[in-house]
């Protein structure tokens, strides 16, 4: 097998991997941007708010709260079609929001008291708005909402509608299917103000301004199983490649297609994929889960390559350790594989770093350092284990026994050298007397002698070759 197809069918076998890890490492990118979008607007908003009142700033903040951290769920649930936006153009609308297809309205207010807060976002200009008020006032709010309701509707009908409006509309977020706004309390907006007026800044875990607070298992799940599609039908596409060629080369040289070979081939094709999707999905999990915090902070900082790495070879190392169990490997076999995708891996997966940075494109750069990453890798380790195989030759080193020191020719070789072989089973051997034995000396006066040098006679084993 030439480096380049060593090369290839590590990019198939690994790709799965590095799909996963691609992808969630960019989700939780995305969501750990949309988080850091928030805290600044919040910043930002209080810089430009500095000379109001808490009791004034904490309103304008929870406009932004609710707007950027609908975006944050959003993220969170692997949606780019979520926006939200504050106009603060003293419109009736305090927050603009939706998706590719809706554009809705939110009207917010944070004032002291429920029954406030009730009275102010009752005005007739807010009718069919989304109406969103802090979390600790909402059930005050109802309960106030209601009964002015019923206590304008003879006298002023008109303004009983809009308070009853009020109550049935009224609720602590936004929403756009199933992303929504963080509930924010009144005294959270109000201490959130007072920390940006003392320190100019806030403590993002303190307000749950992390991607820990918004990304839930569910999303992991989701994000494993489009990534081990993902994975599945880039495998696919991958290894299906040449055995397209195969077919098109066979039926160009002959004029038909071996539908039995045409069987097989897509039998490898889709196991192949299958096992991509596994990695792919198992590595995306693994992924998604440290890097969004879900596992603790500790493993937050975990790079995603080596992640991906030690996703793909614990996965590779139980399918060879299957097939040593079973008998297909031996013992060096396992040792050699085992080395040669931990190398291959490391060149892979470091081509699919430099390859995103050369190339931008979300998993268009990756995909192509990986193949150059880990065919240059293949045609480095072959051209390194042949260097190791001569000195081993030269030396007798064993290289911690992954290379066998075996003097005994195979007999496909001895066979292949004209040399006639025997069974010694079918050997019939005949007993003599020795009182009937008899021997015969014979002297010699020259000596000759045929050298013999070390040398490789099969795939890691050393043994004497004839000069």
């Amino acid at each position: 097998m030439s480096s380049f197809q060593e090369g290839f069918d590590r990019v198939v076998d690994n790709i799965g991997g590095i799909t996963g890890t691609v992808e969630s490492a960019q989700y939780a990118n995305n969501v750990q941007k949309a988080v850091d979008g928030a805290i600044d607007a919040l910043r930002r908003e209080a810089v430009h708010r500095s000379k109001v009142s808490d009791d004034y700033l904490k309103g304008w903040l929870a406009e932004q709260w609710h707007a950027e951290t609908l975006k944050v769920s959003g993220a969170a649930r692997g949606r780019s079609d979520v926006w939200a936006s504050v106009p603060g153009d003293n419109g009736p609308g305090d927050v603009r929001f939706g998706d590719a297809t809706t554009t809705r309205e939110a009207q917010i207010k944070y004032w002291k008291t429920g029954e406030d807060t009730a009275k102010a976002v009752s005005r007739p200009d807010y009718e069919g708005m989304e109406k969103v008020v802090p979390r600790d006032q909402l059930e005050k709010l109802k309960e106030v909402a209601e009964r002015l309701a019923q206590k304008n509707q003879m006298n002023r009908p008109e303004q009983a509608a809009h308070y009853q409006d009020t109550a049935d509309r009224s609720s602590d977020h936004v929403e756009v299917g199933n992303a929504s706004s963080k509930p924010l309390d009144e005294k959270q907006a109000k201490e959130m103000a007072k920390d940006f007026r003392k320190e100019k800044d806030i403590d993002p875990d303190k307000y749950d301004l992390n991607t820990e607070t918004y990304v839930e298992w569910s999303d992991i799940a989701r994000q494993a199983g489009q990534a081990a599609l993902h994975a599945a039908v880039m495998s696919a596409a991958l290894s299906a490649a040449p055995h397209i060629w195969a077919i098109v080369r066979e039926h160009i040289e002959t004029g038909q297609i071996d539908t039995n070979k045409l069987v097989e081939r897509g039998q490898d094709v889709l196991l192949g994929a299958s096992t991509a999707g596994l990695r792919g999905g198992v590595a995306a999990g693994l992924t998604a889960a440290c890097k969004t915090g879900l596992m603790g902070d500790a493993l937050k900082s975990v790079s995603p390559t080596a992640i991906g790495m030690a996703t793909t070879l614990t996965l590779n190392v139980l399918d060879y350790s299957i097939q040593l169990q079973q008998g297909r490997i031996t013992n060096r076999d396992f040792a050699h594989h085992c080395l040669r995708d931990t190398f291959v891996l490391s060149t892979g997966i470091l081509g699919a770093s430099v390859g995103q940075l050369l190339i931008p494109i979300p998993m268009l750069g990756a995909l192509a350092g990986n193949l150059v990453g880990s065919t240059l890798g293949a045609v480095a380790f072959e051209g390194a284990n042949q260097v190791i195989l001569g000195i081993c030759v030269e030396s007798g080193w064993t290289f911690f026994s992954m290379v066998k020191q075996d003097y005994t020719v195979a007999e496909e070789v001895l066979r292949q050298a004209g040399y006639d072989l025997f069974c010694t089973h079918s050997f019939n051997r005949q007993s003599f007397s020795t009182g009937n034995f008899s021997t015969q000396s014979f002297r010699t006066t020259t000596l000759s002698f045929m050298p013999i040098r070390r040398g490789v006679i099969a795939c890691n084993a050393v043994g004497y070759l004839r000069v």
